[in-house]
């Protein structure tokens, strides 16, 4: 009696079809070495072309202001978002690490850098797709990865809606108003979401569903709210640009020093919910300047954004260039191995 008779094989459904498909098309590297290279070309193109836009476009909205560069305010914006950024990519690594795959750190770094470039691109979703053949290249399975791009998310726009919370939730105009406190409900209903028993057994089921294999470990209850508060602090750590760049534009007293760090949260949150948009173009600096209103007028609310917009793409392509230099070096150190193609 055949396989299909006895029932034990079967057609593979529509969705595990379009999974396998999605996870050879996830992997960017087809066995032509030619086909392979221009794919790493191409990409890196349209990442680069994307990211041109981007900053073109925040500039051609710079208003007509008159201000004065202050050099050591400069170095604050810029020592903040380096240090926002490091602490996202450390995050990731352990976030990784977490649900069963270490990586080391310099790679770590080099992977959520590069990948991280990607989200310039319409709609973002070139980023999990270029990580997780990043990863698969260093013996993560794609589908591992692409949890841990989840829970990065997930646990980032948490930590944004957190500080952005506290933002709504002491402003003088909601004073006196008991549904300020309403902006808590959106990151305690993704704390829920979250917990292993609802995102562990949803990922499960996707998998499933996809034809492919099950998650190895899921983030427990503790470590959830522990990665939240950490991605919270970051936000923290990056909202002291914003006031550094207020500081050097349009300097703020000393108690609206909160609502100037608490700004860039606000941003960041609305550039989430604009995912189709690169990297929230528009939607974040509409955000920031909206968030930095009752700080001062217009104008200088919309520079101070379209300065940190333009300041974070060159800390983060400095970031990507220095991080995949240092792990391309400490590769060629390591006895020989089988070659790795190096792309985006």
């Amino acid at each position: 009696m055949s396989d299909r008779q006895n029932g034990s094989a079967r057609a593979p459904s529509r969705l595990e079809r379009a999974g396998v498909l999605a996870a050879r098309a996830a992997t960017l590297n087809p066995s032509d070495p030619i086909l392979r290279r221009a794919l790493i070309v191409g990409i890196t193109l349209i990442v680069a072309l994307s990211a041109a836009m981007v900053a073109v476009a925040a500039l051609n909205r710079f208003p007509d202001i008159d201000w004065r560069l202050e050099p050591g305010w400069v170095a604050v914006a810029v020592a903040s978002l380096t240090v926002f950024l490091f602490a996202h990519a450390e995050l990731w690594r352990r976030l990784l690490s977490a649900i069963g795959y270490e990586l080391p750190v310099r790679t770590a770094y080099a992977i959520w850098s590069t990948s991280t470039l990607c989200r310039y691109v319409p709609t973002s979703l070139l980023l999990p797709v270029v990580r997780a053949a990043m990863t698969e290249r260093e013996g993560v399975p794609k589908r591992v990865c692409l949890a841990s791009v989840v829970y990065e998310l997930a646990l980032a726009t948490t930590g944004a809606l957190l500080v952005s919370g506290y933002f709504l939730v002491e402003l003088p105009q909601l004073e006196g108003h008991p549904e300020r406190f309403a902006a808590l409900v959106v990151p305690a209903i993704a704390l829920i979401a979250l917990q292993p028993e609802i995102f562990h057994r949803v990922a499960d089921v996707v998998l499933k569903r996809l034809g492919r294999q099950p998650l190895p470990l899921s983030l427990g209850r503790w470590r959830v709210l522990e990665f939240a508060a950490l991605f919270a602090l970051s936000y923290v750590i990056g909202g002291v640009c914003i006031y550094a760049l207020a500081e050097t534009i349009n300097p703020v007293g000393g108690s609206e020093i909160p609502t100037a760090i608490a700004a860039f949260s606000v941003a960041t949150s609305l550039s989430v919910v604009a995912f189709v948009i690169p990297a929230g173009l528009i939607a974040r600096e509409a955000g920031l300047a909206v968030a930095l209103a009752p700080l001062m007028a217009t104008a200088p609310a919309v520079a101070i954004a379209v300065i940190a917009r333009i300041l974070q793409l060159i800390v983060e392509i400095l970031m990507t260039v220095i991080t995949r230099l240092i792990a391309r070096n400490e590769k060629q150190k390591l006895p020989a191995q089988d070659p790795i193609e190096d792309g985006v």
